[in-house]
């Protein structure tokens, strides 16, 4: 057992420190050292860093001795120690206390360790996460790094996330995901919200349960496709109808908060799933994902006028005063506006995304106080008071996804990694 407990500290030591040049030092041999404390932990800046920081220097050869002469620094973030030179005690553990800085978001610690002679043993990193305000921290995290959809709800300040086929819950920082569990909640694959407050969840096995206790508890509805037993996708319109889809087979729709279903039209259901908006007059407007699909129903549903739109449309989406907008591909990415339903449409936008294979159909609008944020794929994030004048926000042309918390701290991620990006402002 003690040869086992040697070897994985000595493997633990190899990862941690840079070796002395002279590997025949004896002190190096007989020592190995390494931090107690847990890398990239999250913590917000100007935080200290758990109740204090334990360097620890283990005796393979002896008992411990006060032996190991350690000095800290501070090497990236900006932070300060309380103590920055100190011995091992007899138990071969040197403490300090570090306050994370600002002008980093990832902070580094180094100990650097002296034997009696003052000879340099090693040096150990210890890296943790320190967020701020009004900028974008990176970082590549379990669970929120792996997350593929997220939906808050203002009025009761919560907000869920799916990831790694598991639902999880904001703690009380935005940045901490505390796991959902129960028992109906089997692999969870998307998540959305009505306008109720109402939290939809789809499962990989096709199934569809909701929560009427902002995520309490959690019923299983009726299941759209009986004999389905793979994932769906599913959208809910702002009147509340719940739209499920999957390739092949019939759109389905829901208006009892998926007690009942019925098929949608077969001319609805070539296109698939997308957006649908109920209009103040009543009609439904309908956007599938892909290239020009927009239609409008005069009859909740049974029959589909098409609308003509200037390019190849890929996006829709309405505001609160039934002004309609589109994206299209057109000299670029436009994005027109409609204010007659959809009988004109004028440009008011035009931009060129870096088109490196981005797929349009992820682009999204979000809406947080006075401001609307626009994903567009290949380019970065809108930001416009309006819909009709735009500003630059953000240029990355790798973002795949965004969201706004409870809280109206923005959350994206990247396409090629799971690196998953936080910005919370101060005003």
């Amino acid at each position: 057992m003690r040869r086992l407990f040697l070897f994985v500290i000595l493997i633990c030591f190899v990862l941690a420190c840079e070796r002395y040049p002279d590997p025949s030092t004896s002190s190096l041999r007989a020592y190995y050292f390494s931090f107690q404390n847990t890398q990239q932990n999250k913590f917000s800046a100007g935080e200290w860093v758990d109740d204090s920081v334990r360097f620890y220097a283990l005796n393979g050869n002896s008992e411990f001795k006060d032996s190991v002469f350690v000095k800290y620094e501070v090497i990236k973030g900006g932070g300060t120690i309380t103590v920055p030179e100190k011995f091992t005690n007899k138990y071969g553990i040197a403490a300090t206390n570090w306050k994370l800085g600002a002008s980093t978001f990832a902070q580094i610690l180094r100990a650097k360790t002296y034997d009696l002679s003052g000879k340099y043993l090693c040096s150990s990193d210890l890296t943790e996460y320190g967020f701020s305000n009004d900028r974008w921290d990176s970082c590549i995290t379990n669970p929120d790094g792996y997350m593929s959809g997220m939906v808050a709800d203002t009025v009761n300040r919560i907000t869920f996330m799916v990831a790694n086929s598991a639902l999880y819950k904001q703690g009380n920082r935005y940045y901490i995901w505390q796991a959902v569990t129960d028992p109906v909640l089997e692999s969870p694959s998307t998540v959305n919200i009505d306008r109720n407050g109402v939290i939809y969840v789809t499962t990989q096995s096709g199934s569809l349960l909701k929560s009427i206790d902002h995520g309490e508890s959690w019923t299983i509805c009726t299941k759209p496709y009986p004999a389905h037993s793979y994932l769906i996708y599913i959208s809910i319109s702002n009147d509340n109808t719940l739209w499920v889809y999957y390739f092949g087979l019939p759109t389905r729709f829901s208006k009892d908060g998926g007690i009942t279903w019925k098929d949608a039209v077969n001319e609805l259901s070539l296109y698939g799933f997308g957006d649908v908006f109920r209009l103040k007059d009543g009609s439904l407007l309908f956007h599938a994902s892909g290239c020009c699909s927009l239609k409008r129903s005069f009859d909740d549903g049974l029959t589909w006028l098409p609308i003509p739109t200037p390019g190849s449309s890929v996006k829709l989406y309405v505001n609160d005063m039934d002004e309609i907008f589109i994206i299209t591909q057109e000299n670029g990415v436009s994005i027109y506006k409609s204010t007659d339903y959809g009988g004109t449409f004028n440009r008011v936008y035009n931009l060129i995304p870096d088109g490196r294979g981005a797929s349009l159909d992820n682009t999204l609008f979000c809406k947080w106080s006075d401001f609307y944020y626009v994903l567009i794929p290949g380019y970065g994030i809108l930001r416009s008071v309006d819909l009709t004048h735009y500003e630059d926000y953000w240029l990355n042309i790798n973002l795949l996804n965004l969201f706004i918390d409870q809280n109206g701290v923005l959350i994206a991620k990247d396409q090629n990694n799971y690196t998953v990006y936080y910005r919370k402002n101060s005003n």
